[in-house]
């Protein structure tokens, strides 16, 4: 499997820790609040791209300046900003959970700085007969529930653990507060559903058929919202198939991205 390498990328003052592994074709990868860090998805992807993984604003690692961060336009411009230096122009934009909610924030704002569009498991939508769950309200073991396909197996044990280390629990706590400048009473924009139609970038969305957070249901609105997009289930996985079927989602990725040349 390819190896990534961290470096800290300087953008306008602000201090951001980067992993990057792989050659071919860039994809900017926008993590999850569960899992912030390079996983074995993208060494899958690494194979056939250049996977550039940002650690969030607010995330342990890239806590500098965390107060600048008020409304999604600041991160969207962050990231565009980092683009910029990393000199990367129009790249396959990946973002799961939150970093899918930021994606699609930017790409009906600028589809034309992207290359393709996936999304897996977004935020971002508010669907009044299906709404996400409160994260910030449930116990370890609520949260394996909402999270995880199978809650009580290893990896969701691991991932989330009765007893975490003390590292592990700092890093939670500033996810949580990143998450929660933007997600705290609803994890959505109620007016992003409407302006989809503005995404111009080829789509994949990707969904975990368990997922107990944000239900399969805003999935299907994100498909039938954007045009031409492509929609795909798995029925094994929850809210994190990019970690629970990390060759099922990569091999879903990679496939669209050859279908497009890339």
């Amino acid at each position: 499997m390819p190896a990534y390498q961290e470096q800290t990328v300087t953008v306008h003052g602000r201090k951001t820790r980067l992993c990057r592994g792989g050659k071919g074709t860039p994809l900017l990868f926008l993590h999850d609040p569960f899992c912030p860090g390079w996983l074995p998805v993208h060494d899958q992807l690494a194979v056939h791209h250049e996977v550039l993984l940002p650690i969030q604003p607010g995330f342990a690692g890239c806590e500098e300046r965390f107060d600048q961060f008020a409304v999604m336009d600041d991160l969207l411009f962050h990231y565009l900003d980092l683009c910029e230096v990393l000199r990367i122009e129009r790249p396959a934009l990946v973002g799961a959970s939150f970093g899918g909610w930021i994606a699609a924030e930017w790409a009906l704002r600028y589809s034309a700085s992207l290359g393709a569009l996936i999304l897996i498991d977004a935020l971002g939508l508010r669907v009044p007969e299906a709404p996400a769950a409160d994260i910030f309200g449930a116990d370890t073991t609520a949260l394996r529930r909402a999270i995880f396909a199978d809650s009580t197996g290893a990896l969701a044990l691991e991932s989330l653990p009765e007893t975490p280390k003390a590292d592990a629990i700092v890093s939670t706590l500033l996810a949580r507060r990143s998450l929660a400048r933007f997600a705290w009473q609803f994890p959505d924009n109620p007016r992003l559903r409407r302006y989809l139609q503005r995404v111009k970038a080829p789509t994949l969305i990707l969904w975990g058929e368990r997922d107990g957070v944000v239900p399969p249901a805003h999935g299907k609105a994100y498909h039938e919202g954007i045009a031409g997009s492509k929609f795909v289930t798995f029925p094994a996985a929850g809210h994190l198939p990019h970690l629970e079927v990390p060759v099922q989602g990569a091999d879903s990725v990679i496939e669209f991205l050859r279908g497009l040349g890339n």
